[in-house]
């Protein structure tokens, strides 16, 4: 073998052997690539209040009273006013429209029907003590701005009971701060001296 053939074939073992290593290295950089990233670690899941927390919160709210503005013939005077939802239907919402008690605000604000009971007590008519009376009637609230979480309102209709007597009542509302504040207005002409109740509502659930 000539001179020029040793080193033509000395040349091609060197090239032979770097693309050996070239290929060594592109099949350790595929490797890195598919090997599975390392799992991460899970992370915690939120720490969520117990029922009997919740039920406890949610009785609390409830003993809050909504302030009474009691106006009737010759007679102005203040009571408190309590609600309690036993169940409410809420197409505002797609999750669990049926609902009892435990009301979320943007179940009800959003546009929702609800059955209620409403013990009300009112201070102090001429030449009568102080009264107690009862109320159970249904409400649909319609949300006005920001699926009712700005400002909503309601109209309801309800039957009484106070001091031996039956009567029949309507009541208008408006709603702001996410349902949480608002004014509702009750006519019931035929409750001698409280023919016309203003309430301040104050509820969360």
């Amino acid at each position: 073998m000539n001179a020029a053939a040793r080193q033509r074939t000395a040349r091609l073992a060197r090239v032979l052997h770097l693309a050996s290593i070239l290929s060594g290295f592109t099949a350790l950089a595929h490797a890195e690539e598919a090997a599975p990233a390392p799992p991460e670690e899970a992370a915690p899941a939120p720490r969520r209040a117990s029922k009997v927390m919740a039920g406890g919160l949610w009785a609390l709210t409830q003993l809050v009273p909504s302030p009474l503005l009691v106006i009737g013939r010759e007679h102005v005077g203040g009571g408190a006013r309590w609600q309690l939802t036993p169940l409410s239907y809420s197409f505002g919402v797609s999750a669990r429209p049926l609902r009892a008690f435990f009301i979320s605000p943007i179940a009800r604000h959003s546009g929702s029907v609800e059955l209620h009971a409403s013990p009300e007590w009112a201070c102090c008519a001429p030449n009568q003590r102080s009264s107690w009376l009862i109320r159970a009637g249904l409400r649909l609230y319609l949300p006005l701005l920001e699926h009712g979480e700005r400002l909503s309102w309601s109209l309801g209709g309800s039957y009484y009971r106070a001091l031996g007597r039956n009567g029949a009542a309507a009541d208008l509302g408006i709603y702001t701060f996410n349902g949480i504040l608002g004014l509702n207005v009750s006519v019931s002409p035929w409750l001698s001296r409280r023919e016309l109740i203003t309430a301040l509502t104050i509820r969360y659930f």
